[in-house]
């Protein structure tokens, strides 16, 4: 008795075994275009989207973030990650740097090539990170910065941004998110 009811249990398993069998092949080279052509595809909606937006009402303060929270609004949301994904890439590859080097440490050498080969599939979808951090602040001001904060720093004979707290994104040509930085000033001489 015991077997038969062994083999009951067997053969009703057998069934959703062999379908989790065949997803591999399934998951295989073709499914792996359909996702690259189903981004693709994403990615040029988006950017009509973002086409769209822009040409009926062109931001007026690029300090403002526009809320998108309105649930129609797929498009805005969308545009929301890919400033939020990108920033987070950002920092993780900061965090994998050596300290004073721009190569990672010994023990991140194997996941810093995959969030390089990441970093690159985002590029040639069109999402550009900036990283402002040693960068002079032109003589008008800083106008495409949020200046989070003045700070007097030795050794410097300009403005110069010392920190970014977050980079500037841009999604095919277009700011999707402002950078934010610290500004590094030349310290007031004794005279």
């Amino acid at each position: 008795m015991r077997r038969k009811k062994r083999s009951k249990v067997r053969g009703s398993v057998g069934p959703q075994m062999r379908a989790a069998a065949r997803e591999p092949e399934i998951a295989g080279p073709s499914a792996t275009r359909f996702r690259s052509e189903d981004k693709a595809a994403l990615f040029e909606e988006l950017a009509r989207s973002m086409a769209g937006k822009a040409d009926s009402a062109p931001p007026t303060d690029l300090t403002v973030k526009p809320d998108h929270s309105d649930s129609g609004n797929l498009a805005g949301e969308l545009i929301d990650l890919l400033a939020e994904v990108g920033t987070g890439l950002w920092r993780l590859r900061l965090k994998m740097l050596s300290p004073g080097t721009k190569e990672p440490s010994e023990e991140n050498r194997r996941s810093f090539k995959q969030l390089e080969s990441i970093l690159d599939t985002v590029r040639e979808a069109g999402l550009q990170i900036r990283d402002h951090t040693g960068e002079a602040v032109p003589r008008g001001g800083v106008y495409t910065l949020k200046a989070l904060a003045y700070e007097p720093t030795s050794g410097l004979a300009t403005d110069r941004v010392t920190e970014t707290i977050k980079p500037t994104i841009y999604f095919k040509d277009r700011l999707i998110q402002v950078g934010e930085v610290i500004i590094g000033t030349p310290e007031a001489s004794d005279d």
